[in-house]
């Protein structure tokens, strides 16, 4: 009897084993603050992108619909009329989630010893209260350099490269 009864008391202790593996491996709950994936973009130039956190890496429980667009001739008129005169600027791409809210803006600029990237942020298709958004901006144009930035237009930004790469990368055809 004693060989039958030494089995019946490692069941128990196994399922007790791995209730608490399973209940420590992962948190079912769902974040509140999760944007659901199946929720429809508000146009078709709308684009859901994974935010990056400071640190670089992806943060798979924050999702962000942002449109993406060539800036339009509004946005390009703040821009070329911020920038200094002996710098040009071309290829600018518009980050937002509504035509009416905060836009970034990210363009080629070229002059007198620099050929960048540069950042924007404004207020609604027109760009009012332009702001530089790093310091290649700020070097090339009179539009103050932005402090520091709340999550929704840090969103924008981090969705600036992906947007430019969309529009003007090289086709994957190719």
């Amino acid at each position: 009897m004693a060989l039958h009864r030494r089995p019946l008391l490692l069941v128990p202790a196994l399922v007790a084993g791995l209730a608490l593996i399973a209940g420590c491996s992962s948190d079912a709950s769902p974040d509140p603050t999760t944007t659901s994936p199946t929720a429809s973009p508000s146009t078709t130039s709308a684009s859901p992108t994974e935010s990056l956190s400071p640190t670089g890496s992806a943060s798979p429980s924050r999702i962000v619909a942002v449109l993406c667009d060539e800036a339009t001739e509004e946005s390009l008129a703040a821009i070329e009329t911020a920038v200094d005169p002996e710098f040009s600027v071309s290829q600018l791409v518009d980050v937002r989630t509504d035509d009416d809210a905060q836009h970034a803006i990210l363009g080629f600029v070229e002059g007198p010893g620099l050929a960048v990237l540069a950042q924007w942020i404004g207020d609604t298709l027109e760009l009012t209260n332009l702001q530089s958004a790093d310091e290649f901006a700020a070097q090339v144009s009179d539009a103050p350099l932005i402090g520091a930035v709340d999550q929704s237009t840090q969103d924008l930004l981090d969705n600036t490269v992906k947007c430019y790469t969309a529009l003007y990368g090289p086709d994957e055809d190719e």
